[in-house]
């Protein structure tokens, strides 16, 4: 997982190109403005799913985890918990893999950690990954978001 924010390019220089293409999509759009929905990119390489949704308690939600594609996930508006863990072998699978979609979910983790997103903070969260997003902060909010998906073919 690597945490930042757009207005802080130093922080993330370094990282690959598709990375770069992704963050320069949200850094020049007005996603405020922008409806819910998918926008490609680079069609199924990188695009970018935008949603708004209310919050809610961690104990009710579970792990996503995807195989073949990284998650970049940016705060539009409001705050937002996401925890996370390491990949694991132990994490017991609530779901089968939807390939289509590209996730499992996965019940409670080892050494979950957390992270509080505020608007024009991304998280990137790799292949096999698993993570919590839209967890409440305090109380329950609706936020709006734009989680970049991006091919992991792109890193090869």
């Amino acid at each position: 997982m690597i945490v930042g924010h757009i207005d802080q390019r130093e922080t993330f220089s370094y990282l690959p190109a598709a990375v770069h293409r992704s963050l320069a999509f949200l850094s020049e759009t007005n996603l405020e403005a922008l409806p819910v929905g998918r926008y490609d990119i680079d069609g199924d390489n990188i695009f970018v799913n935008v949603m708004a949704f209310e919050t809610a308690g961690a104990d009710s939600k579970l792990h996503e985890v995807h195989r073949d594609y990284l998650d970049i996930q940016y705060l539009i508006a409001g705050n937002e918990r996401i925890g996370f863990a390491l990949a694991s072998e132990q994490h017991t699978v609530e779901t089968p893999y939807d390939a289509e979609n590209d996730f499992w979910l996965v019940g409670p983790v080892d050494c979950e950690s957390e992270v509080v997103l505020e608007p024009g903070m991304f998280a990137i969260f790799l292949p096999n990954q698993p993570h919590k997003p839209g967890c409440v902060v305090g109380t329950s909010q609706r936020i709006k978001k734009a989680v970049v998906k991006v091919h992991r073919s792109l890193f090869e």
